[in-house]
């Protein structure tokens, strides 16, 4: 979602330069309204993305249509607009609304609250594709309180949701910490506000403070503009941040004030901004050990630790397999294009014993792979490729002394192999495009690899010669 359509609630008259000029010159649609009536028929007209509405003694069912507003488009952000003389007799609608925006204003000011709702929107709509991909578009209720073995974590977190506290969701990696974030957020009160998510894992050290606190020109090299964070992002609702164990010390203290005070600054800024966002961390690590030794801070903990929640392994919860497995067969990206359409009692008792290190997440792209090789109707075990835990520990040693180059040569030369040579399907397995894989088959073949038609082998230096 971007924003695009903007409402205008401007009293006739109104001194000082046009809200509807400013937001007009930033290339947005204006909907204009004189009055209270003239604003509710708008709102029914078409999708809004941001109002501005303008609070003014002369304006009398304010009051209703901004609880309208907030009933009917709990997403929908309210800009107030109020002249500085009105703030005391306009004091019980203030509450109402998101932002304050005090008249006379510049172009400058309002271009800024719309870069920063746009810049939420552009992650809402991030999460939300992310979000559906890994998990449909089923609510985190059904997901979790499906499987039996989750419904005891599904009743605490349910009573957990209600309290504004910190969570920390503590859990291997694949497990579903995301789900039970996502879960929480639904069943709080927060819920009708944003939902974002951060992987502390994948920012760099020095970008982790500007992602979470954002930034102001001048900042660091290269900071021209005003950049909200991620908290300040999800004022309002909720903020997921993952891997927390990856931040760095300053950054762990500069969160460690915000979870104290509600206030931030953004890196170069010299203004506190009040935000009211929740924050649920989660990690796969020990926090605990790592407080003791000096990686974590002891202080953030505490603050995190306000609630903890502990996800359990799919190897401690065997029992959900079958359902997990035939969930993400429906769901699986190559579901209606190929033949298959179940599978079989046989592939669900070896995907019941194996001990899946990867959890939630590797049976997922087990299936995934099953349904896109096309093996036929169903799907049996040897259409599966699980791996033994001793043969992982095989295979690990073999792979002692070989370079990365040679690993990757070898996972996808075995892969075209198994698909027959099919680059679509083997690019789809491995992760890459099809141009970045046709790149590579091009080396290997100019390095005397026979990559499609059997099996590898690397061509003799004798047999080079005689050509």
């Amino acid at each position: 979602m971007t924003i695009e359509r903007v409402l205008v609630l401007e009293k006739e008259g109104t001194s000082g330069a046009s809200l509807e000029r400013f937001l007009s010159e930033e290339g947005l649609q204006v909907l204009r309204a004189r009055d209270v009536a003239q604003a509710t028929r708008l709102l029914r007209a078409g999708p809004v993305q941001l109002c501005f509405l303008e609070v003014h003694p002369t304006l009398i069912d304010m009051r209703d249509l901004l609880e309208k507003i907030r009933t009917l488009h709990p997403q929908l952000p309210r800009v107030l607009y109020a002249a500085a003389r009105d703030l005391e007799s306009v004091q019980h609608l203030l509450d109402c609304g998101d932002e304050l925006l005090l008249n006379p204003t510049t172009r400058n000011h309002v271009a800024a609250i719309v870069h920063r709702y746009q810049a939420r929107a552009r992650l809402q709509a991030e999460s939300e594709h992310l979000r559906h991909q890994m998990f449909g578009s089923e609510p985190a209720e059904v997901l979790l309180t499906e499987p039996r073995g989750l419904r005891e974590v599904a009743e605490r977190a349910t009573r957990v949701a209600a309290d504004r506290g910190c969570v920390l969701i503590r859990g291997q990696r694949g497990s579903g910490k995301g789900l039970l974030a996502r879960f929480l957020h639904e069943k709080s009160a927060c819920r009708s506000g944003p939902y974002l998510v951060v992987h502390c894992g994948r920012i760099q050290g020095p970008l982790q403070e500007s992602e979470l606190f954002g930034h102001e020109p001048g900042a660091f090299p290269g900071a021209t503009e005003n950049v909200p964070g991620t908290i300040e992002l999800a004022h309002g609702g909720t903020l997921v941040i993952e891997e927390v164990g990856s931040l760095s010390m300053e950054v762990q203290h500069r969160l460690h004030r915000y979870l104290q005070t509600g206030s931030l600054r953004r890196m170069g800024g010299q203004r506190s901004i009040t935000c009211r966002t929740r924050i649920l961390a989660s990690s796969s690590r020990n926090l605990q050990e790592d407080a003791v030794s000096g990686r974590f801070s002891a202080d953030l903990l505490r603050r995190l630790s306000t609630h903890l929640l502990a996800m359990p392994s799919l190897s401690e919860r065997k029992l959900d397999i079958p359902i997990l497995a035939r969930r993400f067969l429906r769901e699986a990206p190559a579901y209606g294009a190929t033949r298959v359409t179940s599978i079989s009692p046989e592939a669900i008792s070896a995907l019941s014993v194996y001990d899946w290190p990867g959890n939630v997440e590797e049976l997922r792209n087990v299936v995934d792979r099953a349904v896109l090789l096309d093996p036929g109707e169903s799907i049996f075990p040897e259409h599966l490729r699980l791996t033994a835990a001793s043969d992982r520990e095989g295979a690990l040693g073999q792979a002692v002394g070989m370079t990365v180059a040679d690993m990757e040569r070898e996972m996808i030369l075995r892969t075209l192999e198994k698909t027959r040579g099919n680059r679509t399907a083997a690019s789809k397995l491995l992760g890459l495009t099809t141009r970045t894989l046709s790149n590579k088959i091009r080396i290997y073949r100019a390095q005397g690899y026979q990559v499609i038609g059997g099996r590898k082998k690397r061509t003799s230096v004798s047999n080079l010669v005689s050509r």
